[in-house]
């Protein structure tokens, strides 16, 4: 009595496999992330460089 459940489990999981490619939902927002990143480097650069100019003179 027990097989007739454990033998449509079975097939019922081997049925399931891994899909062949992973979504990409967030792709867009990770790559926005990672401008915006650079472009944070960029300011935080630019501001100690004014920072040190004021300095200097």
């Amino acid at each position: 009595m027990k097989s007739l459940f454990i033998i449509p489990l079975f097939i019922a999981l081997s049925a399931c496999g891994p899909s062949s490619e992973p979504h990409k939902i967030a792709e867009p927002q990770r790559e926005a992330l990672e401008k915006a990143k650079q472009v944070e480097g960029m300011v935080l650069k630019q501001a100690e460089e004014q920072a040190s100019a004021v300095e200097n003179n």
